[in-house]
């Protein structure tokens, strides 16, 4: 063998050494992974970086992190104010999840203010946080916290390092997780149901599969299918392969359904209690997504239901918006119910509903409207309500609208401040209605001298207003000596209501009379004389009762002149042709069906006539 042949084989042995040796000396890859209980958290934070900024006691580590400080400072971060760079990023991070310092995102406005307001003032032992915030004022405290409570919320519950081939450490993260309570989901609420499965068994008939949303369903439950616009009825239900009398929250359920075509169920559609929802073809939403532009056509998920919609922006900042949603029908959602946003097969973004109904705001105030929804200032949402609907809002749709029991809706409405309440009929009215109840009382009485009214008529005459709220007007109006209240209704102050009776009956009469053969129906009347239905009533029993006015059906009263006028004509019709029907004593007379079919059965009545079919003649 050649020398240099000798040589190469000898110094490839010794580089295939020393390559081993290298090898040998290189720490092994470790073969556990960092797994959070918590989705979407970075993966390689050791409980050790988890630290609280309290153990910073070291000059050399305030030094470094003031350092850090000042380097971050003078970067751009979109969306982060220079501030929360400076004083807060190093530790806690751009996104306020944490670096060195803990998580921060779960906390509210109020409890990161007086957090930090402790660290200036040093009631609260932490040489660094002392010191990054000594010269920030209290306005720019104020703004650090209200920027800081604005970061999304992902709370880590713990960090556990895992490998596959230690089974300590699953046997850890396992029990750690079998520790943790389920979320409370509210069982007493309404049941919510989006249908995604849509099939027929043999012998059973319609099925349908989906995941309840809210509250619990039964078996020989009636429900609505609100984009069917049917009841059905739950034959049975069916819950992991295992019938049940019953299903709750968060449950993957089956139910056999009847009373509903098999072809008329569809996916998306939404299964819940009767009289609850409303649909409407516009709701008012928050939106965080990149990108999103105004009149933008997107894809509107929610539940199983996926839809078409139109963007309308009301307002922006940053990538978080109010958004007006416009559909092509009509959609069944509920306040603070979430929704993904899908555009050319994109996910761009997602996002809650705010005002699932049609509310008649203008722009400006749907904006503050939908700030006090997103904050749940209920309180705050319904003052705008209350200053938009002059006559009065509704709270009886308050599941649907705010997520509220009407018994919640009815303690946030006595929080607002100038309304008045009516619990009874779960309406909410800004004070000034109570003033124009009054005004429109007052000027009844004084152009009326025959007005006689009550809370249900004033309720009546005022289609907007409640009893309870005209009852509030009539107190005060008799409080202040303008009106008078005897048995049970009002009159104006000063009149006395037994001669006013009499005068009144006399007047029904007068008015009956003039009207001959067509007389006024009692309602009218009683709208005319502004009187109330009870006293106008009570003035016809007894006109009827002293035999000046006769009753021929519900709402029709003529007097005894008059009903004899009538037959006498009727009579002349048979001297003339023969008989006497519907036909011939319209045109004769010229009224309408009502009046002459009325009169007619009275003619029925008398000894000499007799019913040939639809005819009526003289007995022979």
């Amino acid at each position: 063998m050649k020398i240099g042949k000798i040589i190469t084989i000898i110094l490839a042995v010794l580089i295939c050494g020393i390559m081993v040796f290298m090898l040998s000396q290189t720490p092994p890859k470790k073969e556990k992974v960092e797994a959070s209980v918590q989705p979407k958290v970075e993966q390689n934070i050791s409980k050790e970086q988890s630290k609280s900024s309290e153990e910073f006691a070291s000059e050399d580590e305030l030094k470094k992190v003031k350092e850090l400080s000042l380097s971050v400072a003078k970067t751009q971060n979109e969306g982060v104010s220079k501030q929360y760079l400076t004083s807060c990023a190093p530790c806690h991070g751009a996104n306020g999840k944490g670096i060195v310092a803990p998580d921060i995102t779960h906390l509210s406005k109020e409890d990161l203010l007086k957090k930090l307001a402790d660290y200036k003032a040093g009631k609260v032992q932490n040489t660094l946080m002392k010191g990054l915030l000594t010269n920030v004022s209290d306005s720019e405290l104020n703004s650090l916290a209200d920027e800081i409570s604005k970061f999304k919320n992902l709370q880590i519950l713990e960090i556990f390092a895992v490998s596959i081939k230690d089974k300590a450490s699953i046997d850890e993260l396992r029990n750690y997780l079998f520790t943790l309570r389920a979320k409370k989901r509210d069982e007493e609420g309404v049941f919510r149901y989006y249908i995604d499965r849509v099939f027929s068994l043999k012998g059973i008939g319609s099925v349908v599969t989906g995941t309840v949303i809210e509250g619990s369903v039964s078996k020989n439950e009636k429900l609505f299918n609100y984009d069917a616009g049917k009841e059905v009825l739950v034959r049975s239900v069916q819950s992991h392969d295992k019938f049940v009398d019953n299903a709750g929250v968060s449950s993957r359920v089956a139910l056999n359904l009847t009373g509903i075509e098999l072809n008329e169920l569809k996916k998306g559609q939404l299964l819940s209690k009767k009289g609850y929802f409303r649909g409407f073809r516009e709701v008012d939403a928050v939106v965080t997504a990149k990108n999103i532009i105004h009149s933008q056509s997107v894809t509107f998920c929610v539940g199983a239901k996926n839809v078409p919609a139109k963007v309308l922006i009301l307002s922006q900042k940053d990538d978080s918006c109010f958004v007006t949603f416009k559909f092509q029908s009509d959609m069944f959602l509920k306040f603070d119910e979430a929704f993904v946003l899908i555009s050319d097969a994109r996910v761009i973004g997602g996002g809650r509903v705010l005002n699932p109904v049609l509310e008649p705001l203008k722009k400006a105030g749907k904006i503050l409207f939908l700030a006090a929804l997103l904050k749940h200032d209920f309180v705050g949402a319904f003052s705008i309500l209350k200053e938009a609907h002059k006559n009065g809002f509704g709270i009886i749709s308050s599941y649907q609208r705010f997520g509220l029991n009407h018994e919640d809706a009815v303690n946030v409405a006595k929080k607002v401040s100038n309304v008045f309440v009516d619990e009874k009929a779960l309406n909410i009215y800004d004070l000034s209605a109570v003033e124009r109840i009054k005004s429109a009382i007052k000027f009844m009485i004084e152009k009326n001298e025959f007005a006689v009214f009550s809370a249900q008529s004033i309720s009546l005459k005022l289609a907007w207003a409640s009893q309870n709220l005209a009852q509030k007007a009539l107190d005060e109006l008799e409080s202040a000596n303008l009106i008078a209240k005897d048995s049970g209704v009002y009159t104006k102050k000063g009149v006395d209501l037994s001669k006013l009776k009499v005068r009144l009956e006399e007047k029904i009469y007068e008015i009956l009379e003039s009207g001959k053969l067509a007389p006024t129906a009692p309602y009218n009347i009683y709208d005319d004389l502004e009187i109330d239905r009870v006293s106008g009533d009570n003035a016809l029993k007894k006109l009827t009762a002293m035999g000046r006015v006769i009753r021929l059906e519900h709402n029709l009263f003529i007097t005894r002149n008059s009903l004899k006028m009538a037959l006498d004509k009727l009579r002349e019709i048979i001297k003339n042709q023969g008989f006497v029907n519907v036909t011939n004593a319209k045109d004769a007379l010229n009224l309408s069906r009502k009046y002459v079919i009325a009169y007619l059965e009275q003619l029925d009545l008398e000894s000499d006539i007799m019913k040939q079919g639809n005819d009526r003649v003289f007995r022979s």
